[in-house]
């Protein structure tokens, strides 16, 4: 009963040697030099625009459809055409399973996105890769105050080394004298407290 895509008659005689059901096209845009998509399905996508539904003679419209491609932050996303439900996964095998879970037992046909594509509808699929994404999307958002935060750590802790390192070479500069002035400059003092020197 399920009818795979690329096994199609229909989309090998109007796709030869395609075995992808649609490869989203890059760079296609309105207006002067625009470049015409070399499929008729193939658009742009965002998260409310995904290509469109092939027609009937390639793809019975009883059949579910899936889109599966990449997020923005690299975690999958399938969503069924009509939008009634999708969900976010870690893996491509994750995404493709929950597509076939959801149209059980009839199965469905699942079309992979080339571009990056974000799930409008609730995640249903993995609550892991939902997390990883909420934590990618917060960490793009605060990552100029993390890394002005990280830079001021950074500018501090060099303050505090040239602090420190003064501090030694002022010692040894302090030590160089009292040896000078004690000795002559033909001893070099050897104790570590300063309370074995001979007083004067």
């Amino acid at each position: 009963m399920i009818r795979q895509l690329k096994q199609s008659r229909v989309l090998r005689e109007l796709w030869p040697g395609e075995m992808r059901l649609a490869y989203v096209g890059q760079g296609l845009g309105q207006g002067q030099g625009a470049v015409p998509p070399l499929r008729p399905f193939a658009v742009s996508t965002t998260a409310a625009q995904l290509p469109r539904r092939p027609d009937a003679s390639a793809l019975s419209e009883a059949i579910p459809l899936f889109y599966i491609g990449r997020n923005k932050y690299g975690v999958w996303v399938v969503r069924a055409a009509e939008g009634q439900s999708g969900g976010l996964f870690l893996f491509k095998q994750s995404a493709a399973r929950f597509a076939r879970r959801q149209s059980e037992p009839a199965g469905c046909a699942m079309m992979f996105l080339a571009e990056r594509f974000e799930l409008d509808v609730d995640n249903q699929g993995s609550r892991v890769a939902g997390l990883l994404a909420a934590a990618s999307e917060v960490v793009a958002r605060r990552a100029p105050l993390l890394v002005r935060c990280i830079g001021s750590v950074i500018a501090e802790w060099r303050k505090l080394i040239a602090e420190i390192s003064d501090a030694f070479a002022g010692h040894r500069r302090h030590r160089g004298a009292i040896e000078r002035e004690l000795f002559g400059g033909q001893y070099t003092l050897c104790s570590k407290n300063d309370d074995d020197l001979p007083i004067s």
